[in-house]
């Protein structure tokens, strides 16, 4: 599985970025999946994305990261959803 995160899951000081949630609870739910940052921002037209953001768009409809992407091929975007899976699906 792969997480495609912005320009990193890393904590702020004012709150728990998006990124690092969902990389958090796909940890804390035994998996360990290889993260791939993105960088860029979501807003930006689609012509001007990096192409880690293309392949979040291809996958989920969408350039926002974080976005999960299975073994399968199966898209996830979207943080809640990320953690909403993980607690779901822990890691054999």
């Amino acid at each position: 599985m792969k997480l495609y995160v912005c320009w990193g899951a890393f904590a702020t000081p004012v709150h728990e970025h998006v990124c690092a949630s969902a990389l958090q609870a796909l940890r804390d739910a035994g998996h360990d999946p290889e993260v791939e940052r993105t960088y860029s921002f979501g807003a930006i037209p689609g012509a001007l994305q990096t192409p880690g953001r293309k392949r979040v768009h291809a996958g989920t409809g969408s350039h926002w990261v974080p976005a999960l992407q299975l073994d399968d091929g199966t898209w996830i975007g979207g943080s809640k959803r990320i953690v909403a899976w993980a607690r779901e699906h822990p890691a054999a």
